[in-house]
């Protein structure tokens, strides 16, 4: 078995890829059956490119069809070990693998096989996002997945299988389950802000990262947001250039119903020039004076932790170490100021001392993966991890050209976005009708 998940998200950027061409014909070899032209065409499309999973599945059920088993093998498990979740229910139910099945390597390539998703979790593109070329409503994506950053083999698994639309996700309190925003329609011109032309929500299972209830639908929107209330009930909310409208989920149909409620906290947004996750108003284990978002120091505890630089802390940075020994917060500054950048923090629990970890134009998403690793995002496409006991960078993990992200992957940093200006009664309707019966996973 090769090492699980892929060494860059990159890779799954191999549909088109240099063997592309080769592996089109491979296709419609497959059509008509003529295998020693599929496997051909599979290992030119392989030789081009070593990581186009598609064709060396392909490739496995060729070789399987003419009784090499030990290479058809080799072959499937690069693509069940790199992508489990695309390859495995393909390779239990394809016919062409039926008598392969049954043999003893047969059985043993396709036993199940755990996939680790405790690692990192962490929004990823393929490529970089690419404006349309024309204006007007079209197709346009994020190319983006959720992943599984495992840092002790220090390899992505790929979580979600939407045609690379992920845009931003949000984790239920409860853990049972993930909802995923994305979208597939952008309205885009030089002289008006991006619109989100098509928009939708999927709620996902966790451990078999199978969709919960069919694909939701949503209307034209400036930003769209996912989040759960009380209960862990599962809402969406759009906007325009006026006030949210908000509906609650029916996971079983999909179907919406508006309520008169303020969108959920926690929750994401996800426009196409920004994005952000917001906490629920009250931050397990601090005490603060919040005022629009910020405040001048934290308290856990007994311990009182005043807020250096700009005298306030950005509400959505903060976050508490398991177990509460530190908490992570930036120093909130006008995002638009040139000459001021905010700064993050780790404050000790105990003390109150702080430790200074980085100065830079983010918009610092924060998320603690154990008692002494921060994660957070860097300004420039990067995730960072540092390190408590030593108050060093452990590692920065890089997606060039596409990008990482935390919580919200969007088309621009969105650092200098002013949010649309509020109208009371502006309209903006998100109906109950509009619901998209399909799911994106496959």
């Amino acid at each position: 078995m090769p090492p699980l998940g892929v060494d860059r998200i990159s890779r799954f950027n191999f549909i088109y890829g240099d063997g592309a061409a080769a592996y089109a014909k491979a296709l419609a070899a497959y059509k008509a059956k003529d295998w020693a032209t599929v496997r051909a065409q599979c290992e030119a499309a392989i030789a081009k490119d070593a990581a186009h999973l598609d064709a060396h599945y392909l490739l496995g059920v060729a070789l399987a069809q003419s009784g090499d088993n030990d290479g058809a093998s080799t072959h499937l498990l690069v693509a069940l070990a790199a992508d489990d979740l695309a390859y495995a229910d393909r390779a239990a139910g394809d016919p062409d693998l039926a008598a392969f099945r049954t043999t003893p390597i047969g059985k043993a390539t396709l036993a199940p096989i755990v996939i680790p998703s405790d690692g990192l979790w962490l929004v990823g593109r393929r490529a970089a996002f690419k404006w349309p070329a024309k204006d007007g409503v079209q197709p346009g994506t994020s190319r983006g997945e959720l992943y599984a950053y495992d840092p002790k083999t220090e390899r992505y698994v790929r979580l979600t299988h939407t045609d690379h639309q992920v845009a931003g996700f949000v984790r239920a309190p409860g853990g049972h389950e993930v909802a995923l925003l994305g979208f597939d329609k952008v309205d885009h011109a030089a002289d008006k802000p991006p619109v989100i032309a098509r928009g939708w929500l999927l709620a996902v299972d966790p451990t078999t990262w199978k969709p919960l209830g069919p694909k939701i639908t949503l209307p034209s929107a400036r930003t769209i947001a996912a989040g759960y209330g009380d209960g862990d009930q599962l809402l969406v909310a759009t906007r325009g250039n006026g006030d949210w409208a908000v509906s609650s989920v029916d996971r079983s149909t999909g179907k919406l119903a508006k309520v008169t409620q303020p969108p959920p906290a926690p929750r994401v947004e996800v426009a196409l020039d920004g994005g952000r996750s917001v906490q629920a108003a009250a931050i397990p284990g601090v005490e603060a004076s919040w005022t629009d978002g910020t405040a001048p120091s934290l308290k856990l505890g007994a311990t009182a932790i005043a807020v250096p630089e700009s005298g306030k802390a950005a509400h959505d940075t903060v976050a508490v170490a398991p177990g509460g020994a530190d908490v992570a917060f930036a120093t909130a500054v006008d995002p638009c100021a040139k000459e001021t950048l905010p700064s993050l923090y780790v404050g000790d629990a105990k003390t109150g001392a702080l430790r200074h970890v980085l100065t830079a134009k983010s918009r610092f998403a924060t998320r603690w993966t154990g008692a002494t690793t921060l994660a957070y995002d860097d300004g420039e496409g990067a995730i960072r991890l540092w390190d408590v006991a030593t108050g060093r960078e452990i590692e920065r993990l890089e997606n060039k050209p596409g990008g990482l992200a935390l919580d919200v992957l969007a088309a621009g940093a969105g650092t200098c976005t002013p949010p649309p200006v509020e109208k009371a009664g502006s309209g903006d309707e998100l109906p109950p009708e509009d619901v998209g019966s399909s799911s994106v996973a496959k």
